[in-house]
C-alpha cells in the first residue's frame, strides 16, 4: 500500500514537472519572440525619428515643403525656443548659464564650457533684484490712508456745491440781520 501511494505520488510529480518544464520552455520562447518584436518596433521608431530629423534639418536650411510639414517644423522650432528659454531660467536660478553650443550647464563665471570647450559669451552685469520691488508694511498703510483721503476729498468736493447753494440764503439772512442794525 505504501509502495502504491509513493508510486502514484512519483508519477504525479513527474507529470507536474514535465508540464511545468513545457510551460517554462513555451514561456521562454514567447518572451524571445516578444523581445525580437519590440526590438523591431524600436528600430521602426528610430527610423521614423531619423526621417523626421532629416526633414526638419532641410526645413532649417530653407528648403520648401508642403504646408503640413512646414507647419509641423515651425511648431518644433517654436517648442525648441521655449525649451531653451526654460533651460536658461533653470540655469539662472542655479547661478549658472547654458552653453550655446552643447547645452550644458556652466558656472556663470566660466570663460569656456567644461563639456565642449566653447568660449562662453560675456554678458553685461545686470542688477539681479531690479525687477523686484519691496514694499514695507508701513508704506502699505500709507497707501490705504491716501485712498481714504481721496475719498474724503471727493466728499468735500461735493459739499461745496451744496454749501454754495446754501450760501446765498445765508447771505440774505445775514444782510437782513445787518440791515436793522444799520438803521
Amino acid at each position: 500500500m505504501a509502495e502504491d501511494f509513493f508510486g502514484s505520488l512519483s508519477k504525479t510529480l513527474k507529470k507536474t514537472v514535465d508540464t511545468v518544464g513545457k510551460k517554462t520552455d513555451e514561456f521562454v520562447e514567447i518572451q524571445k519572440i516578444r523581445t525580437r518584436q519590440h526590438a523591431l518596433e524600436d528600430q521602426i521608431e528610430k527610423d521614423y525619428q531619423d526621417i523626421g530629423q532629416i526633414i526638419y534639418n532641410r526645413y532649417l536650411n530653407g528648403e520648401a515643403f508642403d504646408e503640413n510639414l512646414a507647419g509641423i517644423c515651425k511648431d518644433i522650432a517654436d517648442l525648441e525656443k521655449e525649451i531653451a528659454g526654460c533651460k536658461d531660467e533653470v540655469a539662472n536660478k542655479r547661478g549658472r548659464v547654458v552653453c550655446p553650443a552643447c547645452g550644458a550647464d556652466v558656472p556663470k563665471d566660466a570663460a569656456f564650457c567644461m563639456r565642449c570647450g566653447t568660449a562662453m559669451p560675456v554678458k553685461e552685469d545686470e542688477p539681479e533684484d531690479a525687477e523686484f520691488v519691496h514694499v514695507d508694511p508701513e508704506e502699505e498703510g500709507e497707501e490705504e490712508v491716501s485712498e481714504e483721503e481721496k475719498t474724503a476729498e471727493e466728499a468735500l468736493d461735493e459739499e461745496p456745491e451744496e454749501t454754495a447753494e446754501a450760501a446765498p440764503e445765508e447771505k440774505t439772512a445775514e444782510k437782513e440781520d445787518e440791515a436793522p442794525e444799520e438803521e
